[in-house]
């Protein structure tokens, strides 16, 4: 016979050690599932935040968007008379430009005027922007206006 020794457990004794066993996973499961419902928490309160924001703040939104349109209004009405004057004397050196050119018989060439068109468009990437959200702020503030509208009209 060997002479090593065997545990031997009663059926009692298993159970106990399984019940703890279950124990200790339940007791992992239930931390592990509290620090990810945690997480996901956090994350839900962030991503609805802006939309929480707005519910919270009516009047805000209502004032960034006459913000926005006023900008938008004084950006559309501005004089152009600037824009068109410098835009005619580009013109205007380049005719002279390429007149130039047929006279002393010299190939077509890139014409010099489109660096300074180029650089206006760089110096006024306010503008830009501005034309890009135009279709978007229009989109905003007719639900706005319809809102309200739909809102007094449901008054008795």
């Amino acid at each position: 016979m060997n002479d090593d020794m065997v545990a031997v457990f009663s059926s009692e004794e298993a159970r106990q050690e399984a019940e703890r066993h279950r124990r200790d996973l339940a007791d992992t499961l239930d931390a592990l599932g509290e620090r990810v419902g945690g997480a996901v928490d956090h994350l839900e309160r962030r991503v609805t935040f802006p939309l929480r924001w707005v519910l919270e703040h009516p009047l805000a939104i209502v004032g960034l968007g006459v913000g926005a349109g006023l900008l938008l209004g004084r950006r559309l009405h501005r004089p152009r008379t600037r824009r068109v004057s410098a835009l005619s004397r580009e013109l205007e050196g380049a005719y002279l430009q390429g007149r130039s050119d047929e006279r002393e018989q010299r190939p077509p060439r890139e014409p010099e005027y489109w660096t300074g068109v180029k650089s206006a468009d760089e110096r006024n990437l306010g503008g830009l922007l501005l034309a890009a959200a135009t279709p978007l702020l229009n989109h905003l503030t007719q639900g706005i206006a319809e809102g309200l509208g739909n809102g007094a009209s449901r008054r008795p």
